[in-house]
C-alpha cells in the first residue's frame, strides 16, 4: 500500500512538472514582452525628439522591429484579449503619428503622449499577468526580471525628461522617483554578485556600462545623450535577458 502511494506521488509530480515549465516559459515571455515595450517607447521618444535636430532613421527601425517582436510574442501566448486590446491600440497610436508630416511637429507631440499613455495601460496589463505566475519561478529568475525592468525604466524615464509635455504613465510619478530607480539598481547589482557568483564577471561589466552613462542620467539638461545611454542600458537589458532565459532552458532540462 505505501510503495503504492509513493508511485502515485512520484506520478503526480511528473505530471505538475510540465505545467510548472509552462507557467515560467509564459512569465518568461510576458517579461520579454514587458522589455519590448520598454525598448519601443524609448526609441519612439529618441526620434520624436524636438532637441535632436536630424532624425536618424534607424530610430524608427529600432522600434519597429521590437514591435514585431511584440507580435510574436503574443501569439506564443495566444494573444490574450487583456494585452491584444492594448496593443493594438499601442500600434495604431503609433502608426497614426508616422502618418503626421514634418511640420506636424505640435500635434506630433500630444499623439505621443497618447503612445506613451496606451503603453503606460499596456505594461501594466502585461505586469498583472506576470504578477500571477510569480509563485513558479525562483528568486533568482525574478531578481533577473526586476533588474531588466527597472533598467528599461530607468532608461524610457530619462528619454522622457526632455518632452515638457509628455507624462510618465509606466510608473506612479512621483517625487524622487529617478533617485529611487536608481539606487535600487545599484543595491540589486550586488545581490545579483551573489546569486549567481558563476556571473560575477558579467555584472561587472553592466555595472561598469551603468555607472558610465549614469551620471548623464542624473543630469539630462546637462548633458544630453540620449543615442549613448539607450545603447550602453539597453545592452544591459538584453545581458539580463538572455541570463534570464538561460535560468528557463536549465529548469526545464531539470525538470
Amino acid at each position: 500500500m505505501l510503495s503504492r502511494l509513493k508511485g502515485l506521488i512520484v506520478l503526480a509530480l511528473l505530471c505538475l512538472a510540465p505545467l510548472a515549465h509552462a507557467d515560467l516559459q509564459r512569465l518568461q515571455t510576458l517579461h520579454e514582452f514587458r522589455s519590448e515595450g520598454y525598448t519601443v517607447g524609448t526609441y519612439l521618444l529618441i526620434d520624436n525628439n524636438l532637441y535632436e535636430r536630424i532624425r536618424e532613421p534607424g530610430n524608427r527601425e529600432t522600434y519597429r522591429e521590437a514591435l514585431a517582436r511584440m507580435e510574436n510574442l503574443l501569439r506564443q501566448m495566444d494573444s490574450p484579449s487583456q494585452l491584444r486590446a492594448p496593443f493594438d491600440a499601442f500600434v495604431n497610436l503609433i502608426i497614426e503619428l508616422e502618418a503626421l508630416s514634418d511640420d506636424e511637429a505640435s500635434y506630433g507631440l500630444t499623439t505621443v503622449n497618447r503612445i506613451m499613455m496606451a503603453h503606460g495601460a499596456l505594461d501594466k496589463a502585461t505586469a498583472a499577468m506576470y504578477d500571477e505566475l510569480t509563485e513558479s519561478a525562483s528568486e533568482d529568475l525574478l531578481t533577473l526580471h526586476r533588474q531588466s525592468i527597472e533598467t528599461s525604466q530607468i532608461l524610457t524615464l530619462y528619454q522622457n525628461n526632455m518632452f515638457s509635455s509628455i507624462g510618465v504613465y509606466f510608473l506612479d510619478n512621483k517625487e524622487g522617483l529617478f533617485d529611487d530607480l536608481d539606487q535600487s539598481i545599484v543595491s540589486r547589482s550586488e545581490e545579483l554578485k551573489k546569486l549567481y557568483p558563476d556571473q560575477v564577471g558579467a555584472f561587472a561589466r553592466m555595472e561598469k556600462q551603468y555607472q558610465f552613462i549614469q551620471p548623464r542620467l542624473q543630469n539630462p539638461l546637462y548633458d544630453w545623450v540620449p543615442t549613448i545611454a539607450a545603447f550602453y542600458l539597453q545592452r544591459n537589458v538584453e545581458t539580463l535577458n538572455d541570463m534570464a532565459r538561460e535560468q528557463v532552458r536549465n529548469a526545464a532540462v531539470a525538470s
